[in-house]
């Protein structure tokens, strides 16, 4: 079993320790949190006294991997550390602030031989599995159109924007599920707060066969479900996908997907609708902590056999970073702005 240093005991550190700990990782895990009240509340949670630490270096000759878990300006020095120290490393999304620092990751991965996982905890739901095979099966006919609401009232992070918070997920998810790089990006964003950092974003993107998202992010819409991850937040995590043959609507905090089965005909010279019905799959129900174990596991499994993880550092970091500096660059010069094409490589 691999011995894992997490990184940062946050909101979304919590569920990462939970996780660890539920499977079954209490002997083998290090903690190391600047906060002496949090580092407390890992010890209340069974994590070994002298395993919780206030600086993470004092961990790193201890483990095999690390889990990062902290705000996304300490994530550049943290992994370079990590992997320096010759670790393989689990990051949360985003895994950097600019693609500058996400290339250097990248190559210091590749001399060091070390894995990266960028944690998109949306690709393993049980409901963007099903998605996927759905759109890979043909059964929604041609794609045309997408898009999806993460928004709500809740706090405003202050070391990103809305985009970098939560948008991010579908701009991953929505790449993921298509197996295509978006061709071009327009975006508009606003800063209500007046914090330097955007609360709300509408970002559209144009993928092969002229295929269009949207996705629509934001902290002063109002959500429709209490956020069973975020207390006193109500937020809505929507998705529709929309083809020529069916339509899915998917509702990933109630756990809710849906096939329409309707398509148009042209008869008569009219575009007439052809419904054939609604279907709703029996999918597998899960909460966050689930979520975040399957990722974990899927990481796991990768330094075990040394695989590339299918959210690698090139693929869902270094492409990330670059799709989100066009999102921003959209957003400030007001036009479209037309992707580059990067490599394949892997991390």
């Amino acid at each position: 079993m691999s011995r894992i240093l997490q990184i940062g005991l946050g909101g979304f550190g919590r569920l990462h320790l939970q996780a660890w700990l539920e499977m079954g990782f209490r002997d083998q895990l290090w903690v190391a949190e600047l906060s002496a009240e949090r580092r407390a509340w890992a010890i209340e949670r069974g994590v070994p006294p002298e395993h919780v630490l206030a600086d993470f270096r004092a961990g790193l000759d201890q483990v095999d991997a690390v889990d990062i878990v902290t705000a996304t300006d300490t994530h550049t020095p943290l992994c370079r550390a990590a992997l320096e120290a010759g670790r393989d490393v689990f990051i949360e999304k985003p895994m950097t602030p600019t693609s500058e620092d996400a290339r250097q990751l990248c190559e210091l991965a590749e001399r060091q031989g070390r894995l990266i996982q960028v944690g998109y905890y949306y690709r393993v739901h049980p409901i963007a599995r099903w998605i996927r095979e759905q759109v890979r099966a043909g059964a929604l006919g041609t794609l045309r159109y997408v898009t999806g609401r993460f928004l709500g009232f809740k706090r405003a992070r202050t070391d990103v924007g809305v985009t970098h918070t939560d948008a991010i997920h579908f701009l991953d998810l929505i790449t993921w599920l298509l197996g295509a790089e978006p061709a071009d990006v327009f975006a508009v964003t606003r800063d209500h707060f007046d914090r330097g950092l955007e609360d709300l974003s509408i970002v559209l993107l144009t993928y092969p066969g002229q295929v269009l998202a949207q996705i629509e992010s934001g902290y002063i819409q109002p959500g429709r479900w209490n956020d069973r991850v975020v207390p006193n937040a109500k937020t809505s995590k929507e998705l529709v996908l929309c083809g020529s043959q069916a339509t899915i609507e998917a509702d990933f905090e109630t756990g809710t997907v849906e096939l329409h089965r309707v398509r148009h005909e042209l008869r008569d010279g009219v575009w007439q609708l052809a419904n054939e019905g609604s279907a709703r799959p029996a999918l597998p129900a899960i909460g966050p902590v689930e979520q975040v174990k399957l990722e974990l596991q899927a990481f796991l499994d990768c330094v075990r056999t040394r695989v590339v993880p299918e959210a690698n550092a090139v693929d869902s970091g270094l492409r990330l970073a670059e799709l989100m500096e066009a999102v921003y660059q959209s957003a400030t010069q007001r036009r479209i702005v037309i992707l580059p094409s990067l490599e394949r490589a892997t991390a």
